[in-house]
């Protein structure tokens, strides 16, 4: 699985991140953009959610589940959760929203296992070696939920990550910064399902 963060970048608006990634197969958008305004984000959220909605993209944000709400996505990822703060932001979004969050150790893990999330990300920073542990960890617990890498991650090591038994890769940036943005997430997505 792949989700492409969606942020801000020199050489295109946020809409064409997003368009690039569809075109390239991606069905997951993660709108990173802590540097705009709510204001900001609504004068361009009709364009994004109508292409998403036409690509059958899922598409959620990060850290304004308000917002998440109001313009109708389909769920919110944050920084930091509580079982308390979950429940809240479950009841805002209802039953059909995706929440997730991040976790940098696999007692945070276990920590969240009665919260209603759906899937957590490891820092970016996090060395494989200390994913494997993680992940490996947090399975013999029984603990089944999604455990996704984020950060500056490439298709060539996406087979690493993948290796380290997490469920997923949330990316953007190398992928977008690649010189052709679509081909680059289209070689991403046939490495995380098998093809490649």
């Amino acid at each position: 699985m792949l989700q492409f963060i969606a942020q801000t970048n020199d050489r295109y608006s946020v809409e064409e991140t997003i368009q690039m990634a569809i075109e390239g197969g991606c069905r997951w958008i993660q709108l990173h953009l802590p540097d705009m305004t709510d204001e900001d984000i609504k004068s361009i959220a009709p364009d994004i959610i109508a292409l998403c909605k036409d690509a059958a993209a899922f598409l959620m944000i990060e850290d304004r589940p308000e917002l998440a709400k109001e313009l109708g996505l389909h769920g919110v990822h944050v920084k930091d959760i509580t079982d308390r703060s979950a429940a809240k932001i479950r009841e805002e979004l209802g039953p059909e929203a995706v929440i997730g969050v991040d976790v940098a150790s696999a007692a945070a893990v276990m920590a969240l296992r009665t919260a209603d999330i759906d899937y957590v990300t490891l820092p970016a920073d996090m060395r494989i070696g200390e994913i494997t542990e993680i992940v490996s960890t947090v399975r013999d617990a029984g603990i089944e939920t999604p455990i996704v890498a984020t950060g500056d991650i490439t298709p060539e090591d996406a087979l690493v990550y993948m290796a380290a038994g997490v469920s997923g890769i949330a990316t953007g940036k190398p992928l977008i910064e690649a010189k052709d943005p679509v081909k680059e997430i289209e070689l991403m997505l046939d490495i995380l399902s098998g093809k490649k």
